[in-house]
């Protein structure tokens, strides 16, 4: 069995003690800490964190001018940064929600998957277990998605928070604004105009909504399709037991997806083969929105031609404001952009909002530093200061006041226009998202000819059916595996001449299929 050791690259960040933050009437304070030590916290971050966590870390500086805080930026940041925090070279890593599950290496020659017999908790710090961390000022309804609890050898149930959230954010769509001008539209606010807005986009050539094939889904429809069922008790007690025929609770935003893909006004593959969205990184992705392609060889950068990208419509998470942000002051790009809840709202509606936990920031038990890692957690997540962090992140605040801002900033009811992830997490083993974002992807793969149905034309153009040992005609999708059967194939599509769509049902088939695993008897 190989081991494969993770390097560190990529630019290394310092953030210099002439902190420009103010850091407040600042006064609570973790215990054994001595004021009068020199020390260096290092934090691994995500490309986009870096703004926001500078501030912070200059205003902790500003109250402690014995403090260094230096920000190590890693590339590979999911494998590196966590192999980085388990060798005791980090005091802190900004991670998603952390189970308390063994780890697992994969043998580079069999490519099997084996136990290492690590667990995180044998490094991550548990936040439950701290009662000097002040955490009164966040907000339950984003902290509560990364607080788990475990049993224990002796049966007895151990709460633990490996990773508490700096704030939530938003699942919608970028625009861009520059790009949507030019052919004289507005910004969509419903889903008649974003049809309107793509059929002219898609007659001037473009593909109009462009994007990762799982982060599109996501972001596209989350919000209109689970926003309805939470504050709906009989359509929210279906789902959580994923009672039969609960796919009928999404037909909508299915149909809605299934004209998207059918008119190809969402089209990934062809996206792919424009250069663009191969590398579904953040940073890949916020590059292809702006029209900026890297030469894989040289890795030299070139500018879109007309300055401000051809992508128009991006489906994301809010935080990517702050690497597009940069990427246009670095290219100096004429684009300007806005961020919207997903227009997938009917006419004379809003656009929900769908709010998903950010970053958390993690705390290594075994450092030297812990006093003091302890301590800036504990500032972080003061009010104050965990508003200014969230300003800069372009997410909402884990504040008791976070839906109200989300509110405020959406122009929302916060008690009927706000979905959160945690109100579709009905166990360990079943959240409502995996079966619901599985057919997401599904609806939005359709147009793709692996997943068309092959005519399997003659000559002539009629369709050459297969029969099964049943007597029955069938034909295969495009894979050349899936079989299909007549009932299920639907409209031929002139861009792929000689294969069809599935219908629609064929995919209302699959959704209830995916939630059927998770089928409470």
């Amino acid at each position: 069995m190989k081991k494969h050791i993770l390097m560190t690259t990529g630019l290394f960040l310092m953030c210099m003690l002439c902190g420009c933050g103010k850091s407040g009437a600042y006064h609570t304070t973790v215990s054994n800490l001595d004021t009068n030590q020199k020390v260096t916290l290092t934090i691994a971050i995500p490309y986009e964190t870096n703004k926001a966590l500078n501030t912070v870390a200059n205003s902790f500086m500003t109250q402690y001018p014995n403090v260094s805080v230096n920000l190590q930026y890693v590339e590979d940041y999911d494998t590196n940064a966590v192999q980085l925090f388990k060798d005791n070279r980090l005091d802190m890593i900004l991670q998603k929600g952390i189970l308390n599950e063994e780890y697992m290496m994969k043998d580079e020659e069999s490519g099997e998957k084996i136990p290492t017999g690590e667990m995180p908790d044998d490094y991550f710090y548990n936040y439950a277990a701290d009662t000097e961390i002040d955490f009164s000022g966040t907000s339950s309804d984003i902290s509560n998605n990364y607080r788990h609890a475990y049993i224990n050898s002796d049966g007895a149930e151990t709460e633990y928070i490996y990773s508490y959230p700096l704030g939530g954010e938003t699942r919608g769509v970028f625009v861009n604004k520059t790009l949507l001008d030019t052919y004289g539209l507005s910004v969509p606010t419903n889903y008649t105009e974003l049809l309107s807005c793509c059929e002219t986009l898609k007659q001037n050539g473009l593909i109009p909504i462009q994007g990762g094939v799982s982060t599109a889904a996501y972001s596209l429809g989350l919000a209109s399709a689970v926003n309805p069922v939470v504050h709906d008790e009989t359509a929210l007690r279906r789902m959580s037991t994923a009672e039969e025929g609960v796919s009928t609770l999404f037909e909508d935003i299915l149909r809605k997806y299934y004209t998207l893909a059918t008119n190809r006004y969402i089209d990934y593959k062809a996206a792919e083969e424009n250069g663009y969205f191969t590398l579904t990184t953040e940073l890949g992705q916020a590059q292809s929105f702006l029209g900026l392609q890297t030469d894989e060889n040289t890795f030299e950068v070139t500018k879109p031609e007309n300055g401000y990208g051809y992508v128009v419509f991006m489906p994301y998470i809010s935080s990517m404001g702050t690497t597009l942000d940069t990427l246009i002051d670095e290219y100096e790009l004429q684009t300007e952009y806005v961020f919207i809840c997903s227009p997938m709202n009917d006419e004379g509606s809003v656009s929900p909002a769908y709010v998903t936990p950010y970053y958390g920031i993690c705390a290594n038990k075994n450092s030297e530093n812990l006093v003091w890692i302890r301590e800036f957690v504990n500032f972080i997540f003061q009010p104050e200061q965990n508003k200014i962090y969230a300003e800069e992140a372009n997410i909402i605040p884990n504040t008791t006041d976070a839906m109200q801002v989300a509110a405020k900033q959406y122009g929302l009811d916060a008690e009927q226009d706000i979905a959160l992830c945690g109100q579709i997490l009905f166990s360990d083993d079943y959240n409502g998202f995996d079966p619901l974002a599985a057919s997401l992807v599904t609806i939005l793969k359709c147009n793709a000819q692996k997943y068309m149905v092959n005519l399997n034309l003659d000559a002539n153009g009629n369709i050459q059916y297969e029969t099964d040992a049943e007597g029955k005609e069938f034909l295969y999708l495009g894979n050349g595996e899936t079989v299909i059967y007549p009932e299920s194939v639907g409209e031929a599509d002139p861009a792929k001449p000689g294969y069809a769509y599935c219908t629609f049902d064929y995919f209302m088939d699959d959704t209830e299929n995916e939630f059927a695993k998770y089928r409470v008897d």
